[in-house]
């Protein structure tokens, strides 16, 4: 599903700037249309990441202040999916799953206490909107890695792959040059008659596998745990 996100085709300062001048019950309009899909994606960017933390604290604040907590908490619970994602996941990929649906949802609380005891506008601290911003994001990151390494491992081309991304992480070859070569164990996989769709399924998991490993270069910590997490599921 689509994220039907109205906001986004909105310049956010100028929103932003619409929304100071707005009565409050109006404000909290805008930010009811945000408030349904799954999100496609999992381990975004931290910018894509803050912004929808940012909406989200926003709409529970004003939400709060104009007597619609109630309603709000549903719409926030749906919400929260955008930051977790809505496929079955099990084991590290779960505990990771609960771990970025608690802190969000900590987040958002905070949103609505906030509007719960002051009646200024609804501004989100700073501080506090970067540091969530960054434990999501590590969480997304683990979770991605993990539930698509395990798609990997567990096929019969695991073993192809895995020099893949111990040249990545060696930092030997791009995110391009990884493409290139899992699109040759496709290509292969094919030419000898294999079942397309698992193909399809498991080359995905491979570049989704890829893109994060790149994605943590300048990440030494990350990217140190999610090379022991491969070496230790491998």
């Amino acid at each position: 599903m689509t994220l039907l996100l109205f906001l986004s085709i909105i310049n956010t300062s100028k929103l932003r700037e619409t929304q100071s001048a707005l009565p409050m019950d109006i404000k909290s309009f805008f930010f009811l249309i945000l408030l349904s899909a799954p999100l496609t994606t999992i381990a975004a960017n931290t910018e894509e990441i803050s912004q929808k933390l940012d909406d989200g604290y926003r709409y529970a604040c004003n939400a709060t202040q104009t007597g619609e907590a109630t309603s709000a908490s549903y719409k926030l619970e749906n919400y929260r999916t955008l930051f977790t994602g809505t496929s079955a996941v099990t084991g590290f990929s779960q505990i990771m799953h609960g771990e970025i649906d608690g802190i969000v949802a900590s987040f958002f609380k905070k949103g609505m206490i906030q509007g719960n005891t002051s009646t200024a506008a609804c501004e989100t601290p700073k501080d506090l909107l970067a540091t969530t911003t960054r434990e999501v994001y590590i969480r997304q990151v683990k979770l991605t890695l993990a539930s698509n390494f395990d798609d990997v491992r567990f096929s019969q081309y695991a073993n192809q792959a895995y020099p893949i991304f111990d040249s990545i992480l060696a930092g030997k070859i791009s995110e391009e040059e990884a493409n290139s070569a899992i699109n040759k164990i496709a290509n292969n996989a094919i030419i000898n008659s294999e079942d397309a769709g698992a193909v399809s399924n498991t080359t995905n998991a491979m570049k989704a596998v890829a893109k994060i490993l790149v994605s943590v270069r300048n990440d030494k910590d990350l990217e140190q745990f999610l090379s022991d997490y491969m070496k230790n599921h491998k």
